[in-house]
């Protein structure tokens, strides 16, 4: 799942206007993107009062969407990342267009969640 993630981000790279680093760009994208769904899983779960907020203070946050990122440009080095574009590069048009869609809509579904649950309130239940 995070390959077919990275592979599209990889290919959504290459079509943006920093296309000659989309190795670089990727990793970084779906490192933010764990993060970010992280850090609202963490504030929905601290809302609802089942855990204390993992973030308190906002250097946390950052530093640990930093080190995630870190990670994930580690993780996807050179030996990693093109086995991965040679095994999704063979996907018909349906499934290319198939998971463009389910990956656009992960996208706008994690950052549009950071809004819900910022107005969220337990007590409007």
């Amino acid at each position: 799942m995070f390959d077919y993630l990275y592979y599209k981000l990889y290919q959504a790279s290459l079509k943006s206007s920093l296309r000659d680093i989309p190795e670089f760009l990727a990793p970084i994208f779906l490192g933010g993107l764990i993060s970010a769904n992280i850090l609202v899983i963490s504030a929905f779960l601290s809302k609802i009062g089942l855990v204390p907020f993992l973030f308190s203070n906002s250097n946390q946050g950052g530093i640990f969407a930093f080190i995630l990122i870190v990670i994930t440009m580690l993780y996807y080095n050179k030996s990693r990342y093109k086995p991965i574009l040679i095994k999704y590069s063979q996907e018909s048009e349906k499934e290319r267009i198939k998971g463009n869609i389910i990956v656009a809509l992960y996208v706008i579904i994690s950052f549009l969640l950071i809004f819900l649950v910022a107005f969220f309130r337990p007590e409007k239940l």
